[in-house]
């Protein structure tokens, strides 16, 4: 589980660079000890790989809650109590809320497709119903991180549909408050859940500002 936390933490864009993980499996084979930090700024291709970690987790965790049972059962026959610390029976095991508590693996193809939705999104100049097209698009492909909603959610408030606004950005929140951290690591964490809960806040008041001057004022301090 560490690694999967340290995965989701470290890794963007320029990783997929330097091991050249172009089928977004992460297998740190290629060797282009050439590439330049900081990369293009896009999202790593690393949900593939840790998802599939998170699947063998759940698998051992189910084992080991089969093994206390029955261990607990023959214990009870016998009249005796205790807990093996060699094996660290001790600690608990916790389950990472992430990709449906570990139930879900994310295709590798797919995480590629719902990214390069995502980007096609962020650098979009053909308007609102384009951006939201590749949005929901990407969404599809990879419901598991919070981003695409968040920026979803931007977009329904813009074009003054608040539920659906308000919505996504539940939705995005909640992701991102289950990671712990980002996936579009352009912002910061910290950042990102800062402008999701001015969202939910404007979609609750069913108000967005229709200025540039009114959207640079959603970051004042009242």
């Amino acid at each position: 589980m560490m690694t999967m936390a340290d995965f989701c933490d470290q890794l963007f864009g320029f990783q997929d660079m330097l091991f050249e993980n172009f089928d977004g499996r992460l297998e740190f084979k290629g060797n282009n000890f050439g590439a330049v930090w900081p990369g293009n700024g896009k999202p790593g291709l690393w949900l593939n790989s840790i998802s599939r970690m998170g699947a063998v987790y759940n698998l051992i965790l189910r084992e080991e809650e089969i093994f206390l049972e029955e261990k607990k059962k023959m214990l009870g026959v016998k009249g005796v109590n205790g807990v093996d610390y060699e094996r660290d029976e001790h600690i608990e095991l916790v389950l990472p809320p992430v990709f449906a508590k570990c139930t879900k693996v994310l295709d590798a193809r797919d995480q590629i497709v719902a990214r390069d939705l995502y980007w096609e999104a962020m650098i979009c100049e053909e308007g609102l119903e384009k951006i939201e097209e590749l949005l929901v698009k990407s969404i599809e492909k990879n419901p598991f991180v919070g981003e695409p909603y968040v920026v979803l959610s931007q977009v329904y408030l813009t074009k003054g549909r608040f539920e659906e606004g308000e919505k996504e950005a539940e939705r995005g929140l909640t992701l991102l408050l289950e990671w712990g951290c980002h996936w579009d690591k352009r912002i910061s964490w910290e950042g990102w859940i800062a402008w999701t809960r001015v969202l939910l806040m404007k979609a609750k008041e069913k108000s967005w500002p229709n200025t540039s001057w009114g959207i640079l004022n959603l970051g004042l301090v009242k």
